[in-house]
């Protein structure tokens, strides 16, 4: 039940993040920012999780969840964690 609910919020926030695109000025850089955030986030969640003794795989989907997502992505695989 918990998995569906972490599906489901992600494709809202993957449609939220093609509206915000599509209604930019310069999506391309507003996309690539994004990319470029998430994957220094994850990168920092998975360094920042070995401290609480937990660990973040980066993996495929890890990392393409953060580069389609960006931060809100990375929050999301961090809460997932911590549930599951």
């Amino acid at each position: 039940m918990l998995n569906v609910i972490f599906i489901l919020l992600g494709v809202v926030l993957l449609f939220n993040f093609i509206k915000v695109l599509s209604e930019s000025k310069s999506p391309l850089k507003r996309a690539v920012t994004s990319m470029l955030t998430g994957i220094a986030a994850l990168a920092a969640a998975s360094l920042i999780a070995g401290f609480f003794g937990a660990q973040i795989m980066v993996n495929l989907y890890t990392v393409f969840i953060a580069l389609v997502l960006g931060i809100p992505g990375v929050v999301l695989i961090v809460v997932k964690m911590f549930f599951i």
